[in-house]
């Protein structure tokens, strides 16, 4: 059987050649092949690390909106005419139909899909990762370099059958900034990003759900997240002398004890919320009580009447607390954005599908859900119908395209973990089902199912392909047959 040459994983300019060779075969081939199809995913591992090793906070993609545009038009073949710059840093992009027009189109003619470009302003704690972020203090411990590489994935598929796609039915890439903050959504949207679309969707990697598993449901499934400060305010002095102070470090650690009780002791058990207080700023020296101490954290809630509860009563409890020990407080809360709403038909199509191409109706659910994080995917969907899913990426063992070139060791852990990294064998799972959901969208055929598999690691544990390549794996449809 044969192997495609595999593009290096890191860094990016030493693949350039073989990027611009995959690029070829999948403009020129007739048919994709296990192999053509290998080495776009491979290569989608190599964009996924060069991204993962120049990350950008939000409003500050830069670079990695210019490299983006460059793929779009190098690696997938969309003319710079369809692509715009939107929201500052992120990107607008159309794939048109060339087709001959469909005088009986699917459900939608204009369907978009999303990726979120911004990394967190945290430390990388992976000093030993090949491709660790080279700007110190900023990292991709969320999955966004990963997102951006199944839509570079899902571009590539979709512009190759551009003559497949019906002239009166088009895809838009939407490439979004500062999705950790402040949002980058709604600017898009003010810039035009949603004009002509019928419905949008996006999805995010969830380490927490197995790998080859997608989670969904209709209605509420992430958050509306609120910032909140709380400034206490006491009376200085010697360390020595606490009678001749008002310690507002000790009446911060009775708030923040006291605040645990404002969901467990107020909101309805039928209700979710959380309040977590994540920071505590107070002091300078050892010796001295200082003058105030700062807490912040977050709220989050799925509807608005719970959210004023929880505000009211956490204004409540630091009055009482910080009157009980002489001291005093302000609170501020940022509220955020909404709660993300999936669409009912919207979402059981993505579920509907997700079974089919998964492999089953255990491959699809709506545990777990919804998730207490924040996403301002919501702004699209209160704009627009779609829908927001979750693909697992809980995969113990380092397999399949995470081995390519110089891989990283996994860790599994959580989103905004510092040992987080993207799980690169989800990318090819999400640039396949985006481009089957166009298909189901508008009615078209663009791939064959012997074309396109869903590229799921489904070898069994222990059993090595042929050849005994260390990565990537073979596609499911070119295993040698067991004898």
């Amino acid at each position: 059987m044969a192997h495609c040459k595999r593009i290096p994983a890191f860094p990016l300019s030493q693949g350039e050649a073989l990027l611009a060779e995959t690029a070829g075969r999948l403009g020129t081939d007739e048919v994709l092949t296990p192999e053509t199809l290998d080495a776009l995913f491979s290569s989608m591992a190599s964009v996924r690390r060069e991204i993962h090793a120049n990350p950008e906070p939000g409003f500050e993609e830069y670079k990695t909106q210019a490299l983006l545009k460059k793929l779009l038009i190098e690696f997938a073949g969309i003319p710079e005419s369809a692509i715009r710059a939107c929201a500052t840093t992120g990107l607008v992009a159309d794939i048109k139909g060339t087709g001959p027009p469909s005088p009986t189109p699917g459900p939608v003619k204009v369907v978009a899909l999303r990726a979120d470009m911004d990394a967190l302003r945290m430390t990388e704690g992976k000093n030993g990762l090949p491709y660790r972020s080279g700007n110190e203090g900023v990292a991709h411990l969320c999955g966004h370099d990963g997102h951006m590489a199944s839509l570079i994935g899902a571009a590539t598929l979709l512009q190759r059958r551009a003559a497949r796609l019906p002239s009166n039915c088009s895809v838009r890439l939407l490439f979004q900034p500062a999705e950790e903050g402040p949002g980058g959504a709604q600017p898009m949207i003010d810039e035009g990003c949603l004009e002509g679309v019928d419905e949008v969707y996006g999805y995010h990697n969830w380490p927490s759900f197995d790998y080859g598993r997608m989670a969904v449901c209709p209605g509420p499934i992430m958050a509306h997240p609120t910032s909140f400060k709380i400034v206490i305010t006491g009376k200085g002095g010697h360390g020595s002398q606490p009678h001749m102070a008002v310690d507002p470090v000790l009446t911060a650690a009775h708030v923040i004890v006291a605040l645990q009780s404002v969901v467990s002791r107020n909101v309805h058990s039928r209700e979710q919320a959380v309040l977590s207080v994540t920071m505590v700023h107070g002091g300078e020296v050892s010796n001295v009580i200082p003058d105030t101490v700062t807490l912040e954290g977050t709220i989050r809630d799925l509807n608005a009447e719970v959210y004023e509860l929880v505000v009211a009563r956490t204004r409540a409890i630091v009055a009482g607390t910080c009157a009980a020990y002489g001291a005093s407080a302000t609170c501020s809360f940022d509220s955020l954005y909404p709660v993300l709403v999936n669409h009912t038909e919207s979402a059981e199509l993505v579920a509907t599908l997700g079974r089919k191409l998964l492999g089953g109706a255990d491959k699809v659910t709506g545990e777990g859900l919804p998730i207490m994080g924040g996403e301002d995917f919501a702004y699209f969907l209160q704009h627009r119908p779609g829908c927001f899913f979750f693909l697992g990426a809980k995969e113990p063992e380092l397999r399949g395209w995470s081995q390519t070139g110089a891989a990283g060791q996994r860790s599994n852990c959580m989103c905004h973990n510092t040992a987080f990294d993207f799980n690169d064998n989800i990318a090819p799972l999400a640039a396949v089902f985006f481009v089957r959901l166009v298909e189901e969208r508008t009615g078209a055929a663009l791939f064959t199912d012997a074309e396109l598999p869903m590229p799921l690691l489904t070898l069994p544990e222990g059993e090595a392909v042929e050849g005994g390549a260390a990565g990537p794996i073979v596609l499911p449809m070119a295993k040698k047959a067991r004898k």
